[in-house]
């Protein structure tokens, strides 16, 4: 008790130099801005003496020192005595309730500024690169990067590494020096441990809200296209194929319609396919793998697309070996991508394709297959978190739905897809790769 009370009147005294160093701050600005104000007064009026110079001189002398008094203790506070964690206010400010109101993609950089404005730190760092979908998130953005393997605890630029609890992998909070550079001692260091936990039960809280919301969103997503299924969809699908077959009989001229017959039977194919997937999202991927002539697919697929007239394709076909792959799958995930390059050019611009062979991280031979557009481009944070998860759209009218179908197929098939964009209006860049034939 006698300890306290030794600090509290410490404290006093410190905060009392704070006023006596301001007042005399506050003497030096009044007699600086009466010299001045009386110069300014003698050159206008030529009067040696005036009351407008003292108000004036006045008036700068005290709005400038209860700011100068506050920030003259909260520097000597800083020096002289330990920020404290106050767990209380750290509960009110991590509450999980405003949190999960957040967008899905901000939920983590809310989370660890609300920490790093609690815990007194210079930075602060979530590590969930070893969670499905999980990254590098830190606040402020450019905290340094530890590397995937230091989770022993220890790494120069961070104090302290603490494990969260999580059931879909591993998670770490690294918090970084304090910021009035004292030490940490064994009641802060259980302060922030409690603190951790508390921050894993919001940010869990946080994203179950959201995944509810999602499964919400999609049983309705089902309902409806089993409606549209059942009513408008599956009678225009039924009309189409009534004209298509009537095209084909021969009675009109074959050299003008063929190619829109041809185009109106891949309409229906591709509309049967995108109904079915889209009744479930996540239903399992049924692939029938044959060896394919990639460049020929994506050749035909091209031919046999009804492009806008304001739209230009270009390529860069490298010959490939054989793909393993379902034909009707992959063409239904290169469809989906032209669709996005299309609708993000607004039906003008150009595309270019182009096919290559590269070797993946785990020295495989893949063939890849690059689709850029010159379209709205995508932010680094929509691209880095949200561009892959059912739902996630940057297009006013989209679903969200078809770019989570594709990496789904052409992960099926022991590939991957990824996106670049140098950032809003540079366009992006899609990256299909996929695994050899091994005949």
């Amino acid at each position: 008790m006698s300890r306290l009370r030794l600090i509290f009147s410490f404290r006093r005294l410190v905060h009392s130099f704070a006023y006596f160093g301001a007042t005399l701050a506050a003497i030096a600005v009044f007699v600086l801005v009466l010299m001045l104000a009386e110069s300014a007064v003698y050159l206008v009026t030529g009067m040696p003496v005036s009351v407008w110079a003292m108000v004036i001189a006045a008036i700068a002398a005290a709005f400038g020192f209860a700011p100068l008094v506050q920030s003259m203790q909260r520097a000597l506070d800083r020096l002289f005595f330990r920020h404290q964690l106050d767990m209380l206010a750290a509960i009110r400010q991590l509450g999980a309730g405003d949190l999960a109101q957040l967008p899905l993609q901000d939920i983590e950089s809310a989370l660890l500024e609300r920490i790093y404005n609690v815990s007194h730190r210079r930075y602060v760092a979530l590590d969930e690169r070893n969670r499905p979908d999980g990254g590098w998130y830190a606040f402020p953005a450019n905290a340094p990067m530890v590397n995937e393997l230091a989770h022993d605890g220890r790494h120069e630029a961070y104090d302290l590494c603490l494990e969260l609890p999580d059931a879909t992998g591993e998670a770490y909070l690294w918090l970084g020096p304090r910021v009035d550079s004292w030490p940490m001692d064994s009641e802060e260091r259980a302060s922030l441990e409690s603190l951790a936990k508390f921050a894993a039960m919001s940010l869990e809280h946080a994203r179950l809200t959201h995944q509810q919301a999602e499964a919400a969103r999609l049983d309705s997503l089902s309902r409806v296209t089993k409606q549209l299924h059942s009513h408008d969809l599956k009678n225009r699908l039924h009309d189409l194929s009534f004209l298509a077959h009537h095209l084909a009989s021969g009675k009109l001229d074959e050299e003008d319609v063929a190619r829109m017959l041809t185009a109106i039977k891949k309409v229906t194919g591709r509309m049967q396919t995108l109904m079915q997937r889209m009744n479930d999202p996540n239903a399992p991927v049924d692939l029938t793998i044959t060896p394919i002539d990639l460049v020929a697919l994506l050749q035909r697929s091209v031919k046999d697309r009804l492009w806008p007239e304001s739209i230009t394709i270009t390529d860069d076909y490298q010959r490939l070996p054989a793909v393993a792959g379902d034909g009707d799958q992959l063409q239904g995930v290169f469809e989906n991508l032209y669709d996005n390059a299309v609708q993000s050019m607004q039906r003008q611009g150009s595309i270019h394709i182009e096919t290559r062979v590269i070797e993946n991280s785990d020295h495989q031979a893949m063939a890849e297959v690059r689709i850029s557009d010159q379209g709205c481009g995508m932010t680094p944070q929509f691209l880095n978190n949200r561009l892959f998860r059912l739902f996630a759209t940057s297009k006013s009218n989209g679903l969200g739905v078809g770019l989570y179908l594709s990496r789904r197929i052409v992960t099926a098939h022991g590939g991957m897809i990824t996106a670049q964009s140098e950032g809003v209006g540079k366009g992006s860049t899609f990256i299909v790769q996929l695994p050899l034939w091994q005949g």
